[in-house]
């Protein structure tokens, strides 16, 4: 298959080039000056040597010696460095165990004109790849990659997008410009490894301080010329990786168009859509066993309980189902990001979602014989492969005691009433989901009959100005940033409209105004929420029920504010504990932790003692929490760190944390499931009236 680079991928690939070439150059260029450099120190050792034959002479002239080939070791190190993945948690599969995906490999290799693997590898994520062991000589020497594919993405995709995906993964290698791709990786692993690798030069210098004592004047003098080449470095590492993420996004427009030709476009956008939601699915899985691990349980199959989360979030989120899996249109995710602003990040290496979307529905390529079944089907035994793997995650946890495994009807069961339990009903339609039901001057607003609806009070349109302000927030925050030079950049997209940078002060007024309009109009929507329910309330005689829970949670609000900020200062008073600090300092920064704590233990008391959350703490952490209140601890004595202490002291800050934010939800939770209540006896009386109206006719 020849698929034509574009002009701007040909840009690219010659900027590349071009930095590439740059490195080069300065390195030849220091390496010459560190052999002029070596050969002036063997010259100059070797005279002080010679002219007063002495210890001390030949512990200097040695000294000097040794400085020298310091750097010029420096300098070389990286030919004999090599960078090989861990592959202890992939699984090697092979053509004779799982002939179908074999045989799916290689079509989509001989379509594709490239080679076939070298080992193909199951992971346990949602994820495919392909990767090799890189040295320097691997930049002149062919290598062949390896192919890994995820478990997670393989049951949550089609066949036929399974063949997109892995025709973009083997895209990246089919065309002879992409190799440039490897020099850069190369070129990179070479700086990060004299930057950052340098473990043997420090024992080297360590050894021969052993041995020569005079030789520490030298170190540091080498030592100090390998600073200044690691700052010359850093500079061409941001040069070379700035033109190559350029490159790089290009270069995954390019895979694209291969994997459209292979398996049309619709398969690789209808995929990439998908592939977040399958990973947040198989993350609430694997997060929902993080919880699991004190009770001794693991799971049956991992992939059959991923199949039931995004079931049950599509469900949530309204996506239509296709077969197993749900069609996720772009709309539809954009729904949660109103965002105007557009900053090109030239540190990303893939461009958006959209963007690659957006070209591929302009390619347009369609394919018949599309497969659609699922593409777990292509293993031979899917259920032991998909077992296996989940098997093997659960491995690597330390159990008291042999785990049970938990069967699939009761994960479901269990999971979705956890998830459910946290969320707030769907009746609200994720109205509260980022806004919280605080009235300003609750006991001024008019309180005269109201009359309107829920489906009204919780439209699309009322939540989908809640979204706005969020994003208008994120904008704010991104255009401070510019404004005060935060973010590098020459010029920014504002609602399709390119400014200078220098424009983004006025740019970021129009926001605040913006921000300050959404802010009142939610405003009003709360109020009327509230005048609504309490119209329907005093129908029921249960208003003065309704205004005391939203009194007092405005009340909360207020306090979670303050309780919000004493976390903020402990978490702040705390850092020095993982930093190099003098010891005069650390009893300092404690005397300052001694005042926050006395709040901490006030606030906790309190917060063990609100019958809200009587029931919410486990036992494990009521006795944490109630060692670190009845004792004065001490955290530090004379030159150590008293460790167990400090395990109690962070314990404590963490679930306070947690105790603030489960109270504050359970209180919004409260007035919620009060206005379900409510609106659940109002329908009861409407259904009574129409059934009675009925009868009498």
């Amino acid at each position: 298959m020849k698929v034509q680079t574009s002009v701007n991928f040909k840009k690219e690939t010659k900027k590349t080039i071009f930095s590439i070439f740059v490195f080069i150059i300065t390195y030849l260029l220091l390496f010459a000056l560190s052999i002029g450099l070596t050969a002036a120190c063997i010259y100059g050792g070797i005279w002080i040597i010679r002219l007063i034959p002495n210890i001390l002479t030949l512990g200097l002239g040695l000294g000097l010696i040794a400085s020298a080939f310091t750097i010029l070791f420096y300098l070389l190190k990286f030919i004999f460095a090599s960078s090989k993945r861990d592959i202890s948690n992939l699984t090697e599969i092979n053509a004779i165990d799982e002939p179908q995906l074999f045989a799916l490999i290689a079509e989509i290799v001989k379509e594709v004109d490239t080679k076939f693997p070298k080992k193909v590898y199951l992971s346990y994520d949602v994820n495919a790849c392909v990767f090799y062991d890189s040295n320097f000589w691997s930049m002149f020497f062919p290598i062949r990659k390896n192919l890994q594919i995820g478990i997670g993405l393989v049951n949550s995709v089609t066949q036929q997008e399974l063949k997109a995906i892995l025709a973009h993964e083997f895209g990246h290698f089919s065309q002879k410009s992409m190799k440039v791709g490897s020099y850069v990786y190369n070129v990179n692993e070479i700086i990060y490894n004299m930057l950052y690798k340098n473990e043997s030069i420090n024992k080297m210098n360590e050894q021969w301080s052993s041995i020569n004592g005079y030789a520490v004047i030298f170190i540091r003098i080498s030592m100090s010329i390998i600073r200044g080449i690691q700052k010359i470095l850093e500079k061409l590492y941001s040069y070379i990786n700035i033109n190559y993420m350029a490159l790089s996004r290009e270069m995954e427009f390019h895979a694209d168009e291969i994997a459209a030709h292979v398996a049309g476009s619709k398969a690789l956008s209808e995929s990439l859509l998908r592939l977040s939601f399958s990973s947040f699915a198989l993350d609430h899985v694997l997060n929902y066993y993080d919880t699991q691990i004190k009770q001794n349980l693991k799971s049956e199959n991992l992939y059959k309980e991923q199949l039931v989360v995004i079931e049950y979030f599509a469900k949530k989120y309204k996506y239509a189902m296709s077969g197993m899996f749900p069609d996720i249109g772009l709309n539809q995710i954009k729904k949660y990001n109103k965002s105007k602003l557009n900053i090109e990040n030239q540190w990303a290496s893939h461009p958006s979602d959209e963007d690659r979307i957006k070209a591929l529905d302009s390619l347009n390529i369609v394919k018949s014989n599309i497969d659609d079944s699922p593409a777990i089907k292509l293993f031979a035994n899917n259920a032991h492969v998909a077992k296996q793997i989940s098997d093997r995650i659960f491995e690597q946890i330390q159990y008291t005691e042999l785990p049970k495994e938990l069967s699939l009807e009761q994960f479901s069961t269990d999971f979705i009433k956890e998830i459910e339990e946290g969320s707030f009903d769907a009746m609200f339609n994720g109205f509260y989901d980022n806004n919280n039901p605080v009235i300003e001057k609750l006991a001024y607003v008019d309180k005269s009959s109201f009359d309107s609806s829920p489906e009204q009070l919780f439209s699309d349109q009322r939540i989908e100005t809640i979204y706005e302000l969020s994003s208008l927030k994120n904008d704010q925050e991104a255009l401070l940033a510019i404004q005060d030079g935060e973010i590098k950049i020459k010029s920014f997209d504002y609602d399709q409209t390119k400014y200078p940078v220098q424009e983004a002060s006025v740019i970021l007024q129009q926001v605040e105004k913006e921000i300050e309009k959404k802010k009142l109009t939610i405003s009003n929507n709360n109020e009327e929420v509230f005048r609504y329910y309490y119209t329907v309330a005093k129908d029921q005689n249960k208003e003065d029920q309704l205004f005391s829970l939203y009194y007092e949670f405005a009340k909360i609000d207020q306090a979670n504010v303050e309780e919000l900020e004493l976390y903020a200062k402990l978490i702040e008073n705390t850092r020095f504990i993982f930093q190099t600090t003098a010891f005069n300092e650390i009893t300092s920064y404690l005397v300052d932790l001694q005042h926050l704590e006395i709040k901490l233990k006030t606030r906790l008391k309190v917060l063990l003692e609100t019958p809200l959350l009587a029931d919410k703490i486990d036992q494990e952490h009521k006795e944490s929490l109630q060692k670190y209140l009845e004792n004065t601890l001490s955290y530090f004595y004379i030159d150590t760190y008293n460790d167990e202490n400090l395990s109690l002291l962070f314990s404590a800050i963490h679930h306070y944390q947690g105790l603030i934010l489960q109270k504050y939800f359970l209180k919004k939770q409260e007035i919620l499931k009060f206005q379900k209540e409510l609106t659940l006896s109002i329908n009861n009386v409407q259904q009574t009236e129409k059934n009675y109206n009925f009868q009498d006719q």
